[in-house]
């Protein structure tokens, strides 16, 4: 099922980022950078796996060293691609529909809660930046991108179990899979291959979006959401 995304947000620890964002830099970090961020917490930025194009559970993998089987495996079997670590990614939280596909007078509650920043996001920073023009972003973004002639790929990241799920992903739809523990991030992923290889992060200029964002401070982006229907319903 298709999701609408209705804005995007993008959290600050320092406010001249925030500026930097709104005046059309983005800065996109490579690959390897979120595999090798070690963290005090876990599921926020860091992740040792990204862009894994296959996980097996132990059950359903056979693994041979040498001719010699191995047996009693600790945990799911996975597989990395080297060439993924030299992307650029850009990740921004998108506030999307999910599941819901009408909103009503009775689910409007639950809908505003689905919607709202959660907490393991929103201490990430104290500066906020919400997109409220989202086809407008994406279209500046794929504009710079062509510019420079660089590849794109763009979306939602989507998210599995780690614990039942077993399986392949293609490699260019890996880079948008996710274990279900970073669920909350609700991320859009900009994937960007410069064909340059490197540790090297990327400053990507898109030119001022001041009139398709707007400034905030963290504490107060849930407050200033709020849902209205037609007939004047308010939550």
């Amino acid at each position: 099922m298709s999701k609408t995304i209705f804005f995007l947000a993008k959290i600050f620890n320092e406010e001249k980022y925030a500026t930097d964002f709104v005046s059309g830099k983005l800065f996109a970090n490579r690959l390897s950078y979120f595999k090798k961020l070690e963290e005090a917490e876990g599921a926020n930025r860091g992740d040792q796996h990204e862009g894994v194009v296959s996980w097996h559970q132990p059950d359903q993998v056979q693994v041979e060293i040498n001719g010699r089987t191995l047996i009693d495996l600790a945990g799911p079997v996975s597989t990395q691609m080297n060439w993924h670590d030299h992307l650029n990614v850009f990740c921004i939280y998108a506030a999307h529909s999910g599941d819901f596909v009408n909103v009503t007078p009775e689910n409007m509650t639950d809908f505003k809660k689905y919607l709202e920043i959660p907490d393991d996001c929103l201490k990430l920073g104290q500066h906020a930046v919400l997109v409220t023009n989202f086809s407008q972003f994406i279209e500046r973004v794929k504009s710079a991108v062509q510019a420079k002639n660089y590849g794109l790929n763009a979306g939602l990241v989507e998210y599995y179990n780690p614990e039942t799920f077993s399986g392949n992903f293609t490699e260019e739809e890996s880079v948008f899979k996710k274990r279900d523990e970073y669920k909350h991030q609700k991320e859009y992923r900009f994937s960007i291959d410069s064909g340059a290889e490197g540790k090297t992060p990327m400053i990507l200029e898109i030119g001022d979006i001041s009139d398709i964002t707007m400034r905030c401070n963290v504490a107060d982006i849930n407050k200033y959401l709020e849902i209205k229907l037609p007939q004047g319903e308010l939550a």
